[in-house]
């Protein structure tokens, strides 16, 4: 499993705590991290833990989120809803979760400064995912399967390990 950021976040100061977050997880649970930059707006980054690769949104989009079942599944919308909007691709600013195939399993919605959205917002932002699983990534990720759970869950559905 691997976390990867879809950089760069519009607000700078949203971009490097993404970064941030991404070097703990990396330090402090050895999940492996990388940065795909399809926005370049700010500064380079360096000395950070995992790849960091300069793609374009339509890449990203064709690679990860077109036609992708496992995302279809575990998002409110489909991801051309989720990320295209009104004909342009919107992905910067949020992360997801990919399997030991290079397959995305999940997908923030909202990147990561998106507040005010409202109640639920939260299991949507990129922001509020990284904070949640560098504090504790049992409280989103199975860890023993790596299956990824929408954050209501107190038992991992594949496996039915405890999580609480």
């Amino acid at each position: 499993m691997k976390i990867r950021y879809y950089a760069d976040a519009e607000i700078r100061e949203m971009h490097n705590h993404a970064i941030r977050l991404l070097a703990q997880l990396h330090d402090d649970h050895d999940i492996t991290v990388e940065i795909d930059r399809i926005d370049e707006q700010h500064d380079p980054i360096p000395d950070f833990p995992g790849e960091v690769r300069r793609l374009t949104p339509e890449e990203v989009y064709e690679r990860d989120l077109k036609r992708n079942r496992s995302l279809n599944a575990v998002i409110e919308q489909t991801p051309s809803e989720a990320f295209k909007r009104y004909g342009t691709l919107d992905i910067a600013g949020n992360v997801a979760v990919i399997d030991e195939e290079g397959t995305v399993q999940w997908a923030s919605t909202l990147p990561g400064y998106a507040d005010g959205y409202g109640p639920g917002a939260e299991a949507q932002t990129a922001m509020d995912f990284l904070e949640d699983i560098t504090t504790s990534p049992s409280n989103r990720i199975c860890v023993e399967c790596l299956g990824l759970l929408d954050g209501d869950e107190n038992f991992c559905p594949n496996c039915g390990n405890d999580l609480s």
